[in-house]
């Protein structure tokens, strides 16, 4: 099942019917993907280099936004120049307005996005990273959001929200005046027996279970009309020893692909990670993944994928 046609967007109201795709309707029983085929194919962490190289063919059309963690405004210009120059449309992380230990700083989220809200490649801001880990609170998140809209009501906000199992609980709240765009992550590909043993792959299944009881129901009920991305597992990480990452083959990335279309209704994909120097493996080192990921982004053009 698709829905959909490519089409040009421009402005707010466009750009959400971009992200929204005309936003997938319930699932029934079967398994059938529904999706449109103007979808979003998302990269996460190019570095601007990569995006003037077009390294690994970043910018031959298979992607069509790209999110990125900035300093300064000056960087974030600099950024953007770059992801015009590759076809992209970035998603800009200001590191300088959430402290790691979870402290933000809603008062200088004004200045930056004034100095990038005019860009021509801007398409909006992410305003938080995985809040439940670093213990940002809900009225927090709430208070990133209304900055941001408050300095620029034409570009969508996303938060970024991992442990979907607490997906908006007490532990990781969900509510109204968040967040234009939800993305999520699950990373479901570990070493067999969830990640204590030293060879083999194992995927975690719980996937379609907290899409279906967490994500689509809390964000459907509490924000109809708000879009859900999903980001998927790509990369190879196994230290420390236990419930560490293993690359996926390319059945288990059209497998998360798959799970999230159908049971978190997503109308995004994003890929985890085109570069982390801490990771054994992402896919600025990986051209086979990216071909994988080329591939899954033309048969969601075409309409094909199932």
């Amino acid at each position: 099942m698709k829905i959909g046609t490519r089409r040009r967007f421009t402005g707010l109201a466009t750009a959400m019917a971009l992200v929204a795709g005309l936003a997938a309707g319930p699932i029934g029983a079967g398994t059938a993907a529904a999706y449109s085929t103007d979808m979003p194919m998302i990269l996460h962490n190019v570095p601007p280099e990569d995006l003037l190289a077009n390294t690994r063919g970043v910018c031959d059309g298979s992607f069509k936004i790209v999110i990125k963690n900035v300093g300064g405004a000056a960087g974030a210009l600099r950024y953007l120049d770059a992801a015009q120059h590759c076809g992209l449309k970035a998603v800009l992380y200001f590191s300088t307005t959430i402290s790691s230990s979870g402290v933000v700083y809603p008062s200088r989220v004004g200045a930056l996005v004034r100095a990038v809200k005019s860009h021509p490649a801007l398409f909006g801001y992410l305003s938080v990273k995985e809040p439940s880990w670093s213990h940002v609170t809900g009225a927090e998140i709430r208070s990133l959001y209304k900055a941001f809209r408050a300095a620029d009501p034409g570009h969508p906000v996303v938060a970024l929200f991992g442990d979907i199992p607490h997906f908006g609980g007490t532990s990781n709240p969900y509510t109204t005046g968040m967040a234009n765009i939800v993305m999520v992550d699950w990373y479901p590909v570990e070493t067999l027996r969830y990640g204590c043993a030293s060879t083999g792959t194992s995927y975690v299944p719980y996937g379609p279970k907290w899409f279906k009881t967490k994500v689509y129901p809390t964000v459907h009920t509490k924000t109809p009309s708000v879009p859900i991305w999903v980001m998927v597992q790509t990369h190879k990480y196994l230290a420390p020893t236990c419930h560490k990452k293993q690359r996926p083959t390319q059945a288990l990335l059209i497998r998360q692909v798959h799970e999230a279309l159908v049971y978190a209704h997503a109308s995004g994909i994003a890929f985890h990670t085109f570069k982390n120097v801490n990771y054994n493996m992402d896919e600025r080192r990986d051209a086979t993944m990216v071909s994988w990921m080329k591939q899954i982004s033309a048969s969601i053009q075409a309409g094909t994928f199932q």
